[in-house]
């Protein structure tokens, strides 16, 4: 069926295909390529976060971005949540309520996977390795990938890819196209902000936005497989919003 779903479920995810997923695999492994090229060009990753210095004593720039990267990211996790919950009731985001559901998924499970690659790399952060990086404000733990970054994509990419896809259940216009390039343009500014700030290196994030694109590629094809087979359905639909959902807002206190 090439991505499609069954078309008697009321389940519906965007069309997903073989070459769809392979454009935003080759996009991850861009992104990680050029990680790599900034990670191993000496002083590469300290540059580009050091060249902020002078910025960040301007209090118009210290305070937007401050704000930004600090509470952005909670507040549209929150929105997500919302819309996710009400569209079993909105008859408006009911074709959407799977696609939020990913983002929820995506979330979710990738969380807890970053904590696991920070401690396994163990990165410091900019300002713990470079005595000269005037950091906004000196959040705790490891360096190595940035959350943020993956979060803001994570959260945003089903949606995006969502609103740009064009077939009989989702009808691709131009207001689609308008909230699919804010919604990029969101998260790339809140991956951004991570290195506006000071707290993480380039390479940081940009390993985080390619590990959220691969994780959710992986998630979507196991969701179009839970559909075909019909382990994830109507009747059974609620149990994986209570598991996700959980598992979402604990990230999301912790």
């Amino acid at each position: 069926m090439n991505g499609n779903i069954h078309k008697t479920s009321e389940l519906k995810l965007f069309e997903f295909g073989t070459r769809k997923k392979l454009v935003l695999l080759s996009c991850a492994a861009i992104l990680w390529i050029v990680a790599l090229i900034v990670y191993f060009t000496p002083g590469l990753d300290y540059w580009v976060v050091a060249s902020f210095n002078s910025l960040r004593i301007n209090p118009f720039f210290a305070g937007f971005w401050y704000c930004y990267t600090n509470y952005m990211l909670p507040i549209s996790l929150l929105i997500l949540l919302i819309l996710y919950l009400t569209s079993f009731q909105i008859d408006m985001l009911k074709p959407y309520r799977l696609v939020i559901f990913l983002a929820i998924m995506t979330v979710a499970i990738g969380n807890p996977m970053i904590d696991i690659f920070k401690d396994f790399f163990a990165r410091p952060r900019p300002w713990a390795v470079y005595a000269d990086i005037n950091s906004l404000y000196y959040v705790t733990g490891l360096s190595f990938p940035s959350g943020h970054a993956f979060q803001a994509f994570a959260a945003t990419l089903p949606l995006i890819l969502c609103f740009l896809t064009n077939n009989e259940t989702f009808k691709r216009s131009r207001k689609k196209v308008v909230l699919a390039s804010l919604l990029l343009f969101f998260a790339i500014n809140l991956a951004l902000s991570r290195i506006f700030v000071g707290v993480h290196f380039l390479s940081d994030v940009l390993v985080g936005i390619g590990f959220a694109i691969i994780l959710m590629v992986i998630l979507a094809s196991l969701l179009e497989w839970l559909l075909k087979t019909g382990r994830l359905n109507l009747q059974n639909e609620k149990w994986y919003a209570f598991v996700f959902v959980t598992l979402m807002l604990f990230n999301m206190i912790l």
